[in-house]
């Protein structure tokens, strides 16, 4: 089995004493360097990171919200002197402050190891030519992978995102053999790669996701026209960015570096600590950070853990790839919706493009919304429509209790992206409503 670090196949026992022991630096770290940190501690009574005597103790602690990050922008979270910052990212978020990151030359080098820990584990080697076909700039997504392939060896090409042709281009006679994108993108880059009369010229055996959720369907269409492995990533801008988890072969959940980022998931409505295997909102704490340590910050995503040994002979613990955010969520004549719910119906339906999108609408005081999903070709009857539409609505019946409207359009009809994917217009309030 190729690993980048022995702590992925440590005992339990290992790894509990290994967090334990990084959980208490943090702790005493945190509030001797953060004044938010040395306020919040201390409403709960905790002064030294010597009174956390187990991993349970964590639990003592205090969530950090986004919220929280929000009112100490921009720097109210930074634990070391500003000269101390070898470089700082954001969040790639286009509304309201954005969420910052400071990384001294010491986290950047940890980040850069857990990258490459990532990619070890979605196969990659240093004989790899890899295209980082998203964003660099602020946004940590194209970065961290970039330096995480620099340490394995690999060929880096920087495309970043947008001119689609070029990066065909690279692709093609670059010889590249593994890409990284988000799942939409890779799905359009794929879909146009399928279709190319140059498609047996193209190299690429892996496909590597992340920024954004992936659906079954658009993982099922990148691999079939491709004929690749496409494996998910997580990360967060708050926990240094990708390198948090990845998935290797065995497609059964992402390994948590865990002993960088202790993982819980909690109930998010009362934020009680739930067991394994059970589904919740995903809470992490840094073990091993500098510039902005956070304690137990609440996600917002929705996933669960495994700790069972991996197929792959990993020990270290699994979460399953986030099924929704409690961000994301919808209110639709008084039921909660998810965006992933909606994916979860159109999976496996024939006749369909991964290409869906939600508008939800107001008239005459009534809330309306339509599903447009995007057919696979433009060569359907309308009885074959109409019979794509009834599957789509029996399997939506089966799990959401609202009716939504189902509309077919043509195939290229839904804008493409090049980066996260907008999947919910919500046109039902005016600005003046929402201020």
């Amino acid at each position: 089995m190729d690993y980048y670090n022995e702590i992925e196949i440590a005992s339990r026992k290992e790894i509990e004493k290994l967090q334990l022991n990084r959980l208490k630096k943090m702790v005493d770290y945190c509030f001797n360097n953060v004044e938010f940190y040395r306020k919040r501690l201390s409403e709960v009574g905790i002064t030294s990171g010597d009174q956390i005597k187990t991993l349970k103790d964590i639990e003592r602690i205090p969530f950090t919200t986004k919220e929280d990050l929000k009112n100490s922008y921009p720097d109210g979270m930074l634990a070391v002197p500003k000269n101390k910052i070898a470089r700082i990212h954001a969040s790639s978020g286009t509304t309201g402050k954005p969420t910052v990151g400071y990384y001294t030359k010491k986290d950047v080098e940890v980040w850069a190891d857990a990258a490459a820990r990532v990619l070890v584990l979605n196969g990659l080697t240093e004989d790899d030519v890899f295209q980082v076909s998203v964003g660099y700039g602020l946004f940590t997504g194209a970065l961290g992978f970039h330096q995480g392939a620099e340490k394995l060896g690999c060929t880096i090409i920087p495309a970043s995102t947008g001119n689609t042709q070029k990066q065909l281009v690279m692709m093609r006679d670059m010889g590249v053999t593994v890409m990284m994108a988000t799942p939409s993108y890779a799905t359009y880059l794929s879909d146009l790669i399928s279709k190319s009369d140059e498609k047996s010229e193209y190299k690429i055996r892996r496909v590597m996701l992340g920024a954004e959720r992936c659906s079954q369907n658009m993982r099922d269409t990148i691999e079939n026209n491709l004929g690749v492995v496409a494996l998910d990533n997580y990360g967060l801008t708050e926990f240094f960015g990708p390198g948090v988890s990845g998935e290797c072969s065995a497609k059964e959940g992402l390994h948590i570096s865990e002993d960088l980022f202790y993982p819980e998931v909690i109930n998010p409505a009362s934020g009680d600590v739930l067991g394994e295997g059970e589904r919740g909102e995903l809470v992490f704490t840094s073990l091993l950070r500098e510039g902005t340590p956070i304690l137990r910050y609440r996600t917002r995503d929705i996933s669960s853990l495994d700790y069972s040994k991996c197929k792959c002979g990993r020990t270290t613990v699994r979460m399953t790839a986030p099924f929704a955010r409690t961000d994301e969520m919808f209110v639709f004549k008084g039921v909660n919706v998810y965006p992933s719910q909606i994916e979860c119906a159109l999976e496996n339906v024939e006749g369909i493009s991964p290409f869906y999108k939600i508008l939800l609408s107001r008239e005459n005081y009534q809330d309306n919304a339509t599903l447009f999903v995007e057919v696979d070709n433009n060569n359907y009857t309308d009885e074959e429509k109409n019979t794509i539409i009834k599957k789509i609505e029996c399997k939506l019946k089966e799990i959401i209790i609202v009716k939504i409207n189902i509309q077919l359009v043509e195939y290229g009809t839904i804008e493409r992206s090049e980066g996260k994917s907008v999947r919910v217009e919500d046109k039902r309030y005016s600005a003046k409503e929402v201020l």
